[in-house]
């Protein structure tokens, strides 16, 4: 297991940020630059007006000068887009330089203002961390250490020479630049090592905000992504957040934020009020319920939790909640496919019985009807028993047909083709009337489908049937095909007397016949091709108004 203090361990700012971190020192140094010496110059000014020590104050001005003008280089420099550690290391480098003219001219070894050496080996910890705080700090050692030497030896002319009238001694001397050059060192290892932990204690910040950031974004992309309707509301049932799927559920775009959630989501036996009092008791159990949409609405699930704060006090609760009516027609196909299934079995078990006792008894009303004693009454009834066997013979085989339909022989198929030759065919057909029309509009595929052709030329005729005999007035029967994204969709229009919707949930079961003379086993024939097609079949229908099925066939390269 790894340690959880190694997971925390610094690591550096990405290269991106710590550019940015020290472009913005760069910028800050120039700044506070032109303040510390505007504010130098000021208060000498304002001494030497009030009191009657002699100042330097035309070195300080030119000194000042320097100041802008160096910093007008640099404010270009950043505007030519220099590296920031290049204009760092300018920069540091010009302070050190205007430091000790400031230290000369305020006084050489008695000038109060060698502290500000510090403040730039602080900037270059800072900047460029150990390395660069030695280095400053060796820089300005040097540049004091050279300045106490010229003045102790009179290389250099003093701007205050009442100043140099007794020097100290050569071991003060000595003795005051070792304790600077440990000063320096010192507050080289200790701005560093502070330099250290601000960068430690940045990078973990950026590092947390931008982690932050990205779970943020990652969990409202979630949440607005997510097919299931999210509602978040207060302790009080007040609707604070809803995403996109919770609009459009709900049928309501964008009016679910700030109303309470018994009048946003009004579902048919939930009480809200019931239901925030179990949450407030019941802080961690997650409650789970289901019911309709008010006004007719979309069948819901419903998954109520608590929402808690970061202390465990509970702040509100989440309704996850979705559509079910996909899912209701799922579980209703699949009821519908067990119970055909198990029908079928049962069923054509029972018919393979009957069969064979039904051609005898044909058989044997056939060799009856042929002795010459009978009279005509007797030639009749035998004739009526020999037709109605062979029309429960014809009415077993459809069903075993269904029951057990012959097994697949797939090869490409072109359904445009084999759909316009069944209409074709069909439309000259004794059942197409005078007062029947058929109109076509078909789309041939791009690619061929992998079907078995005969039995799609079944499920068509039984179609069109279904379609003409549901108009016996007469009426307009129109097929439409085209290709839908990788499926080829037939859609089956007519202008019958269309079905309630009972019958539209029974249309496809066996022996569900809705007209006088039908055997329900025509579309329950179709609903077994298309489904061992891995097509899909739905009906819409409104009474009086005609019926539509659409047809759905995947398209396969051949």
């Amino acid at each position: 297991m790894r340690d959880h203090n190694r997971d925390r361990e610094w690591r550096p700012l990405p290269p991106a940020a710590a550019s940015r971190l020290e472009r913005q020192l760069i910028r800050w140094l120039i700044g506070l630059r032109l303040l510390a010496v505007t504010a130098l110059l000021i208060g000498a000014l304002l001494v030497q007006t009030t009191t009657d020590e002699l100042l330097p104050i035309g070195s300080l001005t030119r000194v000042t000068g320097a100041t802008y003008l160096l910093s007008l280089i640099w404010i270009a420099l950043e505007l030519l887009g220099v590296p920031a550690r290049t204009c760092g290391a300018a920069q540091l480098t010009g302070d050190l330089l205007l430091i000790s003219a400031i230290v000369y001219f305020t006084g050489g070894v008695w000038s109060p203002f060698p502290f500000l050496y510090l403040v730039t080996v602080g900037l270059a910890a800072l900047i460029f961390g150990l390395r660069g705080a030695l280095l400053a700090a060796g820089g300005a050692f040097a540049l004091y250490g050279s300045l106490v030497v010229a003045i102790l030896y009179r290389l250099v002319s003093p701007p205050l020479p009442q100043l140099y009238r007794s020097l100290p001694s050569s071991s003060s001397l000595a003795f005051q630049l070792f304790v600077t050059a440990a000063g320096f060192a010192v507050v080289a290892l200790l701005t560093s090592y502070l330099a250290h932990s601000a960068h430690q204690a940045e990078a973990n910040l950026v590092r947390e905000r931008l982690a932050k950031e990205r779970l943020l974004a990652l969990s409202a992309d979630i949440v607005h992504s997510v097919d299931s309707g999210v509602i978040a509301t207060d302790p009080r049932g007040t609707i604070i957040l809803a995403n996109p799927a919770a609009h459009r559920i709900t049928a309501d775009p964008a009016g679910l934020e700030g109303r309470p959630i018994h009048q946003a989501l009004p579902v048919q036996g939930v009480d809200w009020n019931e239901i925030i009092s179990h949450v407030e008791r019941s802080a961690q159990t997650p409650r789970r319920v289901e019911g309709s949409l008010a006004d007719q609405g979309p069948p819901l699930g419903l998954s109520i939790s608590p929402l808690a704060g970061e202390d465990g006090s509970l702040v509100g609760m989440v309704v996850h909640f979705r559509d079910l009516t996909q899912v209701r027609e799922e579980e209703r196909q699949e009821h519908l496919r067990q119970r055909m299934a198990a029908v079928g079995e049962v069923a054509a078990s029972i018919a393979h019985e009957i069969r064979n006792p039904l051609a005898s008894i044909s058989g044997a009303a056939q060799v009856l009807a042929r002795l010459p004693a009978l009279g005509d009454s007797e030639q009749r009834l035998l004739r009526i028993i020999v037709e109605e066997s062979r029309r429960l013979s014809a009415i077993i085989e459809s069903f075993l047909g269904y029951a057990r339909p012959p097994a697949l022989q797939k090869g490409p198929c072109d359904v445009a083709r084999t759909l316009e030759e069944v209409l074709t065919l069909f439309s000259h057909s004794p059942e197409v009337t005078a007062r029947h029309l058929v109109e076509t509009q078909i789309v041939p595929h791009p690619r061929p489908v992998i079907a078995d052709e005969g039995q799609l030329r079944q499920a068509f005729f039984n179609l069109a049937r279904n379609a003409v005999q549901a108009m016996p007035a007469g009426g307009t029967m129109r097929v439409e095909a085209a290709p839908a994204g990788d499926h080829y969709v037939v859609r089956w229009r007519d202008e019958g007397v269309g079905m309630e919707a009972a019958q539209i949930r029974e249309i496809f079961q066996p022996f569900k016949a809705f007209r006088t003379g039908g055997t329900g086993l025509g579309l329950a024939v179709v609903y077994s091709i298309v489904t061992e097609h891995r097509g899909d079949i739905r009906v819409e229908s409104t009474p009086g108004e005609g019926t539509t099925f659409v047809l759905s066939l995947p398209m396969e390269a051949a």
